[in-house]
């Protein structure tokens, strides 16, 4: 049940990134801006889950 719930969190997430990402695109293209990086939410999730694990161990090693 809760991986049903997960799934549909991060389909929602997914959607909100991909319709503001389409926004952000459309105003660029119209005002002849440079192209800004745009970072997916999940991705985002699992560099900070990446450095907080990193940095748990590092502690509990250097103790």
């Amino acid at each position: 049940m809760e991986s049903i719930i997960a799934n549909i969190l991060d389909l929602i997430e997914e959607l909100k990134f991909q319709k503001k990402k389409k926004k952000r695109r459309d105003f660029e293209k119209k005002n002849n801006l440079p192209k800004k990086y745009m970072i997916q939410p999940l991705t985002i999730i699992i560099f900070v889950l990446l450095i907080v694990v990193i940095a748990f161990r590092l502690i509990k090693y250097l103790k």
